[in-house]
């Protein structure tokens, strides 16, 4: 069975209290002067057309491109597409090491010794010797 811990006459009181504050708000805002009322117009305006600005205007035909590269200056989006271009890279970089390993041990574990490998003259005397 749950219990419920609301204190309905708190409740009651704050709403009664912010109706009485939206009430206020309303009030004082039909005896704005014109003055004000026209500078509070200018400011929206103005921060409208930062906004624009901040966006980037370069709109496309279908707006795809633009919206992509707002999306760069937010910080969580660019953390979160360097985190993933470091761990393509490391993943990248370790299947490589992976196959330098490999070749290692293939060198390290042949019946002819390393060098024999790197000899220019081996292959061919090599070769001489099969076909005899």
């Amino acid at each position: 069975m749950s219990v419920d811990n609301t204190n309905h006459q708190d409740s009651e009181y704050m709403e009664e209290q912010a109706k009485h504050i939206a009430g206020l708000l309303d009030d004082h805002a039909q005896r704005l002067s014109m003055r004000t009322l026209k500078q509070l117009e200018n400011g929206r305006k103005r921060a409208i057309t930062a906004h624009q600005q901040g966006e980037g205007a370069t709109v496309n035909a279908d707006g795809t491109l633009s919206q992509w590269i707002t999306w760069v200056g937010h910080h969580r989006v660019a953390f979160v597409g360097i985190l993933l271009a470091a761990m393509i890279a490391s993943f990248v970089m370790l299947q490589n090491s992976q196959n330098a390993e490999t070749s290692d041990a293939f060198l390290l574990g042949a019946d002819l010794p390393p060098e024999a490998f790197v000899d220019r003259g081996f292959e061919p005397s090599l070769n001489r010797h099969i076909n005899i």
